[in-house]
């Protein structure tokens, strides 16, 4: 009972082999295609969210920069108001902003100070290019080391030469 047909309502008895592989191939592909566009789709609706997430962003950002701007010209003509010149004022507001920036550039420079170099995976790294290269470490574990010999057996990660 061959069936020429690829239908896939054919009941599966009656089908050959490559009949059945041509219908599921075709299911798969079928399935794949969905799956693209539900994808598309849904990328799609994140994409126009995000745009509009990031439109609105920009949006606070720029706002709340000129704000600032207008809280250090009021902080400089309040200092005038105050009784100080005018420039006095400014210089104050420009001051107290150049003590915070280098209060700011040392704390980041003590941070950078104080970063180290992975030495673990290093080490690892060093170990892993060792062994393909064929190195055996000094005091490693061997495949023909008998029970004896590695009771108290020490691994080592330092490569021996």
């Amino acid at each position: 009972m061959i069936n020429t047909t690829n239908d896939p309502t054919t009941p599966p008895t009656q089908r050959s082999i490559g009949e059945l592989v041509a219908s599921i191939r075709d299911e798969v592909l079928g399935v794949v295609h969905s799956e693209i566009d539900i994808a598309k789709k849904e990328i799609t609706g994140i994409a126009v969210k995000a745009g509009v997430v990031a439109a609105c962003a920009a949006v606070l950002l720029f706002l709340l920069l000129s704000a600032w701007v207008m809280l250090l010209f009021a902080a400089a003509w309040g200092l005038q108001a105050a009784g100080l010149p005018a420039w006095a004022s400014f210089l104050i507001v420009a001051g107290v902003f150049v003590v915070l920036a280098v209060i700011a550039g040392l704390v980041a420079f003590l941070v950078v100070r104080k970063i180290r170099a992975p030495e673990t995976t290093i080490e690892t790294a060093k170990g892993a290019v060792d062994a393909v290269q064929g190195k055996r470490r000094a005091n490693a574990v061997s495949y023909d080391d008998t029970f004896d010999e590695l009771y108290g057996k020490q691994v080592s990660a330092r490569v021996s030469d």
